[in-house]
């Protein structure tokens, strides 16, 4: 005698690789759904609560993304316009004591009113001596800005 499985119908509440995307309504296995889908909240049973459930999410990343949008386009403005100075000891031809680092540049941002970590800070090469040199600065998917940074000598 063959076994018939048994298949549980769930609305997506969020886009799942294998099996579709948010809203969509998909047949699963019962233990798939009430082990793992329906308690992280990634689907629930059918309903018009669910649908509500769903729109309210759907609205909540939207309106994420819109914020998240305008931070990164302010933070992209703001550090082309930003002088970043850093104070390193030289000697008397100009040339530092160590080098500057991409964690060194990020928190002279930082104290500019910057939101920048170490992580966002791409030197193309070595800073070893004293000047003005143009950093890129990823800010977020493929837009990298250039941030303006003087290196001078430490007051002694």
């Amino acid at each position: 005698m063959a076994r018939t499985k048994r298949q549980l119908e769930v609305l997506l509440l969020e886009d799942h690789g294998e099996l579709g995307k948010a809203g969509d309504l998909v047949a699963v296995a019962p233990g798939y759904a009430r082990n793992f889908l329906l308690p992280l909240r990634r689907a629930a049973r059918p309903s018009k609560e669910a649908l509500r459930l769903l729109e309210e999410r759907r609205r909540r990343v939207v309106s994420d993304a819109r914020d998240r949008e305008a931070e990164v386009d302010a933070l992209a403005e703001a550090i082309p316009a930003t002088n970043v100075t850093l104070e390193m000891k030289a000697s008397k031809e100009g040339h530092l004591y160590g080098s500057v680092t991409a964690q060194m540049i990020a928190e002279a941002m930082q104290r500019a009113g910057l939101d920048v970590v170490a992580t966002q800070v791409r030197l193309e090469t070595t800073i070893k001596e004293i000047g003005q040199f143009d950093v890129p600065v990823h800010v977020h998917g493929d837009l990298t800005v250039s941030a303006r940074l003087w290196v001078v000598s430490q007051a002694e």
